[in-house]
């Protein structure tokens, strides 16, 4: 079903970018202060680190029971959505009251509980957008799909950088307080804004349809291909970098060189301008046909390692280290231009990697390709907080990046390798159709 009416149609896209905007911000407002409230309490790097990556227990548990896929097949977009807003709202007031319970064991354990919670909240605020997209805009996709990642990339900047000046000024508490208004807010323009329609993966006449032409198109084209691992892995390294970027520069900045909070948070909304950026970019290019997604994603993977390590120069370079305050902006806006290239562009590739292999791609394939391609690059990135706690437990920050940077060149090759597979492929498919035509 396509929304009518040019005024409808971008009203209805600014508040789906809202949407997906406060729901990161939800995520992530944890990422620039979390370091030093839990460091406050005397809980080690380790421990705030597994809290943080807890919401990945989430993420898996809506995988694999596929809760939310059994939603979208009996409700509107518009219900689940306004749901789960109020959800991140009743979360994030729970999570910022809960840091002042006197007992430390028990703060851990409820943050830890409800950054499951957190999981349950952002696989469904990921997925059902998606598929809004899929019902919606069809023709549209990647620019639109663009348009609304940069609602959620651009949300950790944000997020990060705001979360830090409030937690700087007025604490912990406050900072869910305002994660819990933005919510609020974009609860009520779902509600208002978003047409009441049915989900891509309910929009067959009948379910069971879909069922019968997968048989007649026989069972083994019913499957996903096994080659949708190799970008996966790809974007999942990549992720996981910057998820560790984002949680370690204001920690370093403050430790290192004695920067504030602040001056991190500061730091942080390049990452806000390099996401949005980068979300666009990439939404125009694969809209246009101008690279192909795998080769946009070697491109992201690419941005990653120079941002990486223009933020956390190597000490053995003294000039260069003593520059960190200032190398951090352009740092991490590079960063944050390359995230959204790559993970944007690998769901296009995965469905087109589908398509080449099996020659089939029904609703039930691209929502399932879709839930993958979010547990694995979100457990990754929600990931960073575990990683960059462990490795700054045992290593300085410039030697953790250069580690880091090693799993950045192993993502671009894995690009490069299956870029010229694919190209392969593709002029094989020309050489057959060729001769048949003969």
């Amino acid at each position: 079903m396509k929304i009518s009416g040019e005024k409808r149609k971008w009203l209805t896209i600014f508040t789906i970018i809202f949407y997906a905007h406060a729901s990161s911000v939800c995520a992530s407002i944890r990422y620039g202060f979390l370091a030093d409230a839990f460091s406050r309490r005397n809980i080690p790097g380790k421990i705030y680190g597994l809290v943080g990556t807890s919401l990945f227990l989430g993420f898996g548990f809506m995988f694999f029971s596929q809760g939310t896929e059994k939603l979208m097949r009996k409700w509107s977009s518009r219900s689940i959505l306004l749901l789960s807003m109020l959800g991140w709202a009743i979360v994030s007031l729970l999570t910022g009251f809960a840091y002042s319970i006197p007992d430390t064991t028990v703060v851990i354990a409820i943050s830890f509980v409800l950054r499951i919670c957190q999981g349950v909240l952002s696989y469904t605020s990921t997925l059902v957008p998606i598929d809004f997209i899929n019902a919606n805009f069809p023709e549209e996709f990647d620019m639109v799909n663009g348009l609304v990642n940069m609602g959620y990339f651009s949300g950790h900047g944000v997020a990060e950088a705001v979360g830090c000046v409030i937690y700087d000024k007025i604490g912990y508490t406050a900072a869910y307080g305002f994660t819990a208004v933005v919510a609020l807010l974009a609860a009520t323009s779902s509600f208002f804004f978003i047409p009441n329609t049915r989900t891509y993966l309910s929009t067959q006449d009948d379910i069971s349809d879909d069922d019968q032409t997968m048989l007649k198109t026989g069972s083994k084209k019913n499957k996903l291909t096994k080659l949708l691992i190799i970008p996966m892995i790809a974007t999942m390294l990549i992720n996981a970098n910057y998820g560790v970027i984002q949680v370690t520069v204001t920690p370093f900045l403050k430790e290192e060189f004695n920067k504030s909070i602040s001056y991190g948070g500061t730091v942080l909304t390049l990452v806000s301008i390099g996401m949005a950026t980068g979300s666009v970019s990439v939404g125009v290019i694969l809209q246009k046909k101008i690279l192909n997604p795998l080769t946009a994603m070697g491109i992201g993977a690419t941005c990653i390692f120079t941002g990486l390590l223009v933020t956390f120069p190597p000490q053995s370079l003294p000039a260069l280290y003593e520059l960190s305050p200032i190398l951090a902006y352009p740092g991490v806006f590079t960063a944050g231009l390359g995230d959204p290239i790559m993970t944007i562009a690998t769901l296009r590739a995965l469905c087109d990697i589908q398509l080449q292999k099996k020659g089939l791609l029904t609703p039930k394939m691209v929502t399932r390709i879709t839930s993958i391609w979010i547990v694995g690059y979100s457990s990754m990135y929600y990931a960073g907080s575990f990683i960059a706690g462990t490795l700054m437990d045992y290593f300085s920050y410039s030697a953790s990046a250069e580690i880091l940077a090693g799993f950045c060149l192993i993502a671009l090759l894995i690009c490069i390798g299956m870029r010229l597979y694919v190209k392969d492929k593709a002029d094989e498919d020309k050489e057959k159709v060729a001769l048949i035509k003969q």
